[in-house]
Formats: C-alpha cells, structure tokens, sequence
C-alpha cells in the first residue's frame, strides 16, 4: 500500500531531497502500522513526537490504509 507522509520540525533534515509541499510516497505491506511506519523511515525513538492520520492524533499500533495521509512531528518543549 502506499502511504503519503509529511514531516515537521527537524525530520525533514533526515531525508535529503524532502520537498515539504510533497512529503514522501511510502511503500508499506498491507495490515502496517504507524509504528511500522516510523520504524521503516529509521526516525529514532527520541525525536518522535505525535503521529496524525488523516487529521486524526493516533497510537503506534493504529493500523494505515492505502492512500492514507500521515504526518509526523517531533517532540515540542519550551515553556
């Protein structure tokens, strides 16, 4: 299944040629997850922060379907 994804704040870096208008086209095995998802682009555990699908804040284990929409944001602090 393909999968769009965009990336926030830093993660972008991660991935040269990333064009924040275009995100990424992700090829996934059918039944993947979010956190299969983040595992497949190698974004460490440490610079995830919410994981939205179609709009939607998800869990890890939420289940993607074809053409879905994911953004990835890393962690927010300040104060």
């Amino acid at each position: 299944m393909k999968i769009k994804v965009l990336l926030y704040g830093t993660l972008p870096k991660g991935f040269p040629g990333y064009d924040p208008g275009r995100g990424l086209e992700v090829e996934l095995a059918e039944g993947s997850s979010a956190a299969d998802l983040v595992e497949h682009l190698k974004i460490p555990a440490a610079k995830l922060g919410l994981i939205s699908v179609q709009g939607a804040l998800v869990k890890a284990h939420t289940k993607l379907k074809n053409h879905d929409c994911v953004r990835i944001y890393q962690p927010i602090a300040g104060g």
